[in-house]
């Protein structure tokens, strides 16, 4: 295993899991139940996983993975 990242579940990270605003009709999600989305609160970027999360360049959670990401990379 290689070096340590940060974790998204870190305290000092800030990732927001977005939950759905329309009816199941409209996006497939129930009114706020989570669409498997993830907002870095940094920079605004989203991904499915925070480690798959393409950061702007100088977002200071550029380095936040997982530890089930670390352990397979």
């Amino acid at each position: 295993m290689g070096e340590r990242t940060r974790s998204f579940s870190d305290p000092d990270t800030l990732f927001e899991l977005v939950r759905s605003d329309t009816p199941v009709w409209d996006d497939g999600f129930k009114m706020g139940e989570p669409t498997g989305e993830v907002v870095c609160e940094g920079c605004g970027a989203s991904a499915a996983a925070p480690e798959y999360i393409n950061h702007d360049k100088d977002c200071s959670q550029r380095d936040v993975t997982s530890e089930w990401y670390d352990e397979l990379h």
